[in-house]
């Protein structure tokens, strides 16, 4: 059995939940005018209660695809990079949550605590840095927000934001197929200590499975394709 995990504190600003919600709807309007967008096992997602949906990291479009794809409003955990202006006042406005992802972030983590603790979604891309989206590796920070909260984890596919030999801040052509398939949504216990970097580690390992099960089965249910090589710094779009 865990331990009891440690209170979540409640002081501190919380992200808009209205800002989230406006920002999803401006975000599908966007994607849907502009590509071919497909959306898989919507069903999956609860409508309510704390979430955390677990993405697969390919392209720059990751991020506001995810969150305008979602059935529901999800406060994104997003690398602090983007958060310059004039992208910042977007950000913060939609309800997104700033992530140093190179330092241990505890700002950013308290604030996703209280986003969940508060009956929200938070979204996060456990691999943190854009590649094959095979979810070969992750980090154990899905780990973390799930050891505290119990908060079930929908497990989401993402395709088409970037192909093989594409730069890894290269936009998909306009028209373009892209598609986000949202998984059943899971549990994973914690056999021991939650304060325990093993246990963590092994629920981290967990999820990563069970991860990477969902995109191999979209793969072959969908017939779609992961890049097959790892993307460069190349910035040219090709919108």
């Amino acid at each position: 059995m865990a331990s009891v995990a440690t209170p979540i504190p409640k002081s501190g600003p919380v992200p808009s939940a209205r800002g989230a919600a406006n920002g999803r709807n401006i975000g599908r309007l966007i994607f849907n005018s502009l590509y071919d967008l497909e959306v898989y096992g919507a069903k999956n997602v609860p409508k309510r209660g704390r979430l955390i949906v677990a993405a697969n990291h390919l392209g720059f479009l990751d991020g506001p695809l995810l969150f305008s794809a979602a059935p529901r409003p999800i406060h994104l955990v997003a690398k602090s990079e983007l958060f310059e202006p004039p992208l910042d006042r977007v950000l913060k406005g939609a309800g997104q949550i700033k992530l140093d992802y190179e330092s241990a972030d505890r700002d950013a983590v308290q604030t996703a605590l209280r986003v969940l603790e508060d009956g929200r979604a938070v979204g996060i891309f456990p691999e943190a840095h854009r590649g094959r989206g095979d979810f070969s590796r992750i980090r154990h920070g899905v780990a973390y927000l799930h050891s505290r909260t119990n908060a079930p984890i929908v497990p989401a596919a993402i395709f088409g934001t970037r192909l093989t030999g594409m730069g890894k801040n290269q936009l998909p052509k306009v028209r373009s197929q892209l598609a986000v398939a949202f998984g059943e949504p899971f549990t994973v216990p914690a056999l021991g200590d939650i304060d325990s970097r093993a246990t963590l580690a092994a629920m981290g390992e967990s999820i990563r499975q069970r991860l990477a099960d969902h995109v191999d089965a979209c793969i072959a249910r969908y017939d779609f394709e992961l890049p097959d090589d790892v993307p460069t710094d190349q910035t040219v779009g090709n919108l």
